[in-house]
């Protein structure tokens, strides 16, 4: 049985590509499902139900007044990667949406950024098993080529019944 969940389609479309070819394949699908994804130029670096990692690279109009990353570009990144983790695990019929946002930016951000964010196996089952809940997701941000800790923080994501967000009466 096929999933409904375009992000598991995604995921299922290009599960067999070579790394190196799935990677843009599945930043530029993921593009069109939000499309604010593709206009931040975040780009899909892991892509699994466990584990997703994205990355930010350091461009002008990313940068707040000190020449690093802006904030709201990392916390960007920190929402995308959290949110993809908890998509690609939500039944059928149901949508991911954030409820709230901690983080700490430990480190400032002169360069390009990886968010990774990762669910364990009982976490997955237990956001695969119900159709509404609520699960607190860590996420970590460092430079790709370092493993300093830039940013950290929680975000918690809740899934519910697509019918729940519809304005139909």
């Amino acid at each position: 049985m096929s999933s409904k969940n375009p992000f598991v389609q995604i995921a299922n479309r290009y599960a067999d590509v070579p790394p190196r070819l799935r990677r843009p394949l599945v930043t530029n699908a993921v593009g069109e499902v939000i499309p604010f994804v593709d206009t931040a130029g975040c780009y899909i670096e892991a892509y699994t139900p466990r584990r997703v990692a994205v990355r930010l690279d350091d461009e002008r109009r990313l940068r707040n007044h000190l020449e690093g990353l802006h904030a709201a570009a990392l916390a960007l990144l920190a929402e995308t990667a959290t949110g993809l983790v908890v998509a690609l695990n939500v039944p059928d019929g149901s949508s991911p949406l954030l409820r709230t946002m901690g983080l700490s930016f430990d480190e400032f951000a002169r360069s390009a950024v990886r968010a990774e964010a990762t669910l364990t196996d009982d976490e997955g089952t237990q956001i695969q098993s119900r159709p509404l809940g609520q699960i607190e997701v860590d996420v970590t941000l460092t430079a790709p080529d370092d493993d300093t800790t830039l940013v950290s923080g929680t975000l918690k994501w809740a899934w519910l019944p697509e019918e729940r967000l519809s304005d139909d009466p």
